[in-house]
C-alpha cells in the first residue's frame, strides 16, 4: 500500500490526488495496480464529515493490462468547482475477459468497505481524527451501469446521488432477463424521494437514445414513474 501525500495551507488540505496499492476490499478483482485512485478538494480544518464519490469505470481496450490512470480524465471526478468538503474514489473493477470489467468485490456491502477504507485512509494521511461519512455519490460509465444497480441493491447506505452515462442498456440476454434488477433504482428513488426535505437532493434524467445504444431502457425506464411528481414540486 502506497501512502498518500496531503499538502497543507492556513486552515486546510489543499486539492490533491494520489493511488494506493492492495485495497483489502478490491483484492478478488483480477487486474493492474495500484486499484484505487483517490481525489480531494480544499478541506477546511473543522470539516468532520465529508461527501465521498465512488466512480464505477466502464469496458477497456486494453483488458487485463488496463492501467487505472487510463480511466480518471474519463471519470467525469473533477472537484475544482466544488464547494463541499469531498473525496472522490476510482477503484480498479475485475477483469472477466476481453475488454470486460464488473466490480463483484463491491457487492454485499463490498462498496461501504470501500468508502470507509478510502475515508479511513485519508484520515490517515492527514494524521487527523477519523472522518465521516456526509453524502455519498455513486457514479457509473457505461459497463460500470448495471454493477452499480447491482451496488445500491446490497449497500447498507444508499447513495443520496446516482449518475449513470450509457450504462443502462443490461446484462447478457445469454444469461436470462438483461433488464433484470433495474426496479432497483425505482425503489431507491422512491426512498429518496421520501427522505426529502430533511435530506435535500435533486432528480436529473437525461434522455439521449440516439448514439452508442438506442435500445438502451435507460431511455424509457424506470424513472419515468417518478417523473410527474418531480415536475410538479
Amino acid at each position: 500500500m502506497q501512502d498518500l501525500s496531503v499538502a497543507l495551507s492556513d486552515g486546510g488540505v489543499l486539492p490533491g490526488e494520489g493511488y494506493l496499492e492492495e485495497t483489502p476490499v478490491l483484492r478478488p478483482h483480477a487486474g493492474t495496480h495500484p486499484d484505487l485512485f483517490l481525489r480531494w478538494n480544499r478541506i477546511p480544518f473543522s470539516a468532520k464529515a465529508l461527501d465521498v464519490v465512488v466512480h464505477l469505470h466502464g469496458f477497456s481496450q486494453q483488458g487485463g493490462e488496463m492501467p487505472l490512470a487510463e480511466k480518471v480524465e474519463r471519470s467525469g471526478l473533477d472537484l475544482s468547482g466544488r464547494a463541499r468538503p469531498t473525496l472522490a474514489m476510482l477503484p480498479r473493477g475485475n477483469w472477466i475477459r476481453h475488454y470486460y470489467y464488473d466490480f463483484p468485490a463491491l457487492l454485499s456491502g463490498g462498496i461501504d468497505q470501500l468508502v470507509d477504507y478510502g475515508l479511513s485512509q485519508f484520515s490517515r494521511a492527514l494524521g487527523s481524527h477519523p472522518f465521516a461519512l456526509d453524502r455519498f455519490i455513486l457514479s457509473a460509465h457505461s459497463g460500470g451501469g448495471m454493477p452499480a444497480v447491482d451496488i445500491i441493491a446490497e449497500a447498507s447506505r444508499p447513495p443520496d446521488e446516482l449518475y449513470v452515462f450509457d450504462g443502462l442498456y443490461g446484462r447478457d440476454p445469454a444469461r436470462g432477463d438483461p433488464l433484470r434488477g433495474l426496479e432497483v433504482i425505482d425503489s431507491w428513488l422512491g426512498d429518496r424521494l421520501r427522505r426529502e426535505p430533511r435530506r435535500e437532493g435533486a432528480l436529473r434524467q437525461k434522455r439521449t437514445c440516439t448514439r452508442s445504444r438506442p435500445d438502451s431502457p435507460g431511455c424509457s425506464r424506470p424513472a419515468q414513474k417518478r417523473d410527474a411528481p418531480c415536475r410538479s414540486r
